[in-house]
């Protein structure tokens, strides 16, 4: 193993990773130890050193991130990382009680992200599976889609960044340079300091930067008595405290690596509220990760009833038009009893894949995908993209749902009641409302409206869809279909 750090970011812990991310990628273990559990450190330490590939291990308390490089034998990094996991697993069995494990990969990447960037959405990813056990088996396509959605999930609970403010030193415009080192000098604890004019934050110093500064042959009779402004960072990270964590977590991750560590500044109608530091929001994420997790349909990865209640609830609130589709497939159960229920499932979380990519295709922002149940879905986007997703939906799973049928001819089915009836296998049908944003409407209302309208659309033959409009005049349109 090439080194150890400790805290939560370590820049030469960074510097290491950014070597050799592009040569194969870099494995994330992430080890989370009962609290109290001593034997933890040095069992760690003696299993680290029979791994070859292992160049890196932070502290973090009871938690642990190990960072591992791809062997020369040219195995994939994530079987590799999977494997030390299970290895590691083994070592401690019978000697550590409750140890979580997780794991994550980051691949070389020429999306244009950052490696900071994509260490930090990596190692949240490692954070968010540490309930799962160390032998785990490589990833299918539908586990990379459940992951796919425990990060989209996130956002349906949304936590804007101003909870997260602490108290942090501020010092006025004009304040000396000498002001700030004798706060870092009498006062361990404070890592860095905003300048504000007027209450607003215009830059902020960091004791790292203040101390390298100074440091120098002539740092004190060039700074000491200069105005803070000189030195500071003018061009500091700075949201308003509604802006959602998830987003200020994206801001904080672009910026240059020697900003990374930075605290986050947050201001209330433009004055200065307090700041919030990279661990923080690390934290709150992975907190938001594993609440997304644990509330999400386990076939699909999408949330469930409580997020799609919420979601609704947030979009009533909002007073602004939406659209919402409810997603059912029809002669599902006939499916089932057909051909499996392996397949069945295969065909829900291809229904679910289908949901998403369209909504994604078609730009419709602010989009939500939850899974009721069963075979039956729920999504919730902006009043202009309702009625275009619908037609893309029953065009795509009209092509792409004969692959399901592996080659056999569909002519007929069966009913809910065992009568056989002349049909081409399963076809989707989808209830559409769209609210207006005035008319007085509530989450039970819509279950309400889609019941109504689902009845419509299983009357119908074929993919379909029912659409109804929410208006004060409630007026629904009847059928549709493509």
């Amino acid at each position: 193993m090439g080194e150890v750090g400790t805290g939560l970011f370590n820049r030469d812990m960074m510097r290491n990773m950014k070597e050799r991310w592009h040569d194969g990628g870099i494995g994330v273990m992430y080890v989370r130890a009962q609290p109290g559990c001593v034997e933890m450190e040095w069992l760690l330490q003696d299993w680290a050193a029979t791994e070859a590939s292992l160049f890196w291990k932070q502290r973090l308390d009871t938690d642990y991130v190990l960072l591992f490089e791809r062997a020369k034998d040219g195995t994939p990094i994530r079987k590799q990382t999977e494997e030390a996991a299970a290895r590691l697993h083994q070592y401690v069995k019978g000697k550590v009680d409750d140890l979580r494990i997780g794991v994550a990969t980051a691949l070389p990447s020429l999306t244009g992200r950052s490696s900071e960037t994509v260490f930090y959405r990596v190692l949240l990813e490692a954070m968010g599976h540490h309930g799962i056990p160390a032998s785990i088996a490589a990833p299918s396509a539908a586990d990379e889609l459940a992951a796919s959605a425990h990060a989209k999930a996130i956002q349906n609970r949304v936590v804007s960044i101003g909870t997260l403010a602490k108290a942090y030193p501020l010092f006025q415009a004009g304040s000396r340079v000498s002001e700030v080192a004798y706060l870092f000098d009498t006062n361990a604890q404070a890592q860095g300091a905003v300048i504000v004019d007027q209450g607003r934050p215009i830059g902020i110093l960091t004791k790292e930067k203040l101390h390298q500064m100074l440091a120098g042959q002539f740092g004190l009779p060039l700074y000491w008595n200069k105005p803070v402004e000189r030195i500071m960072n003018n061009q500091p990270l700075i949201v308003d405290e509604q802006m959602p964590v998830e987003q200020v977590s994206q801001l904080a991750m672009a910026r240059d690596f020697g900003q990374l560590y930075d605290v986050v500044l947050i201001t209330k109608e433009g004055k200065m509220l307090g700041a919030a530091s990279i661990r923080s929001i690390l934290e709150c994420m992975t907190t938001l990760r594993t609440e997304a997790a644990r509330g999400a349909n386990p076939l699909t990865g999408l949330p469930g009833n409580e997020a799609i209640q919420r979601e609704l609830g947030r979009r009533i609130a909002a007073d602004k038009p939406f659209a919402v589709v409810y997603a059912d497939l029809d002669y599902f159960k006939w499916y089932n009893d057909y051909f499996g229920f392996s397949r069945g499932d295969d065909l829900i979380r291809y229904l679910a894949r289908l949901l998403e990519q369209e909504l994604e295709r078609l730009g419709c922002r602010q989009s939500f995908v939850g899974h009721i149940g069963g075979d039956d879905f729920i999504a919730v986007t902006d009043g202009e993209c309702g009625e275009k997703l619908c037609k893309e939906l029953i065009d795509s799973f009209d092509r792409g749902v004969h692959a399901f049928y592996g080659g056999t001819e569909v002519k007929e089915v069966e009913d809910r009641h065992g009568n056989r009836i002349r049909h081409e296998g399963v076809t989707l049908s989808l209830s559409l409302m769209i609210w207006d944003g005035e008319v007085p409407l509530t989450p039970e209302a819509i279950s309400g409206y889609a019941a109504k309208i689902k009845k419509q659309a299983k009357a119908c033959k074929g993919s379909v869809y029912v659409m109804e409009q929410i208006t004060g005049m409630q007026v629904g349109e009847g059928r549709k279909q493509t």
